[in-house]
């Protein structure tokens, strides 16, 4: 993960398929994080290096505290199918990227919309 000093805005998607469609075909302020209703210790986090950059999401899992998070994977959406984005979440959600050998963990902020406000990245 790029940024260790950005606080993350989630937001929370209805289902699997309609993220993947949401990253694939938009591009989103580098403060932007989402979550799969049902699946809320998986968390997609813009790490882009600005907006006009590839799309690329550090993909984390939550921990009993929600500034524990390690990171299990990195995606660059931008260059992703709607299909393909959708098998990587679904992989995440169900589980499959838990243990891969290089996670680590990571401080996050992660916020409500409301908590979020607006910074500098979104402003």
């Amino acid at each position: 993960m790029m940024h260790s000093n950005c606080a993350w805005s989630a937001s929370e998607v209805a289902m699997t398929e309609e993220l993947a469609e949401m990253l694939v075909e938009n591009v989103w302020f580098c403060c932007s994080a989402f979550r799969v209703a049902g699946h809320s210790d998986y968390v997609w986090l813009n790490d882009a290096t600005s907006e006009d950059g590839a799309q690329e999401y550090a993909v984390g899992r939550i921990g009993p505290e929600q500034s524990q998070l390690t990171q299990i994977e990195s995606i660059t959406f931008s260059w992703c199918t709607a299909e393909k984005a959708e098998q990587y979440i679904r992989s995440t959600r169900d589980g499959h990227d838990d243990n891969n050998e290089w996670a680590r963990h990571v401080t996050a902020t992660i916020q409500t919309a409301e908590e979020h406000g607006r910074c500098p990245l979104c402003a």
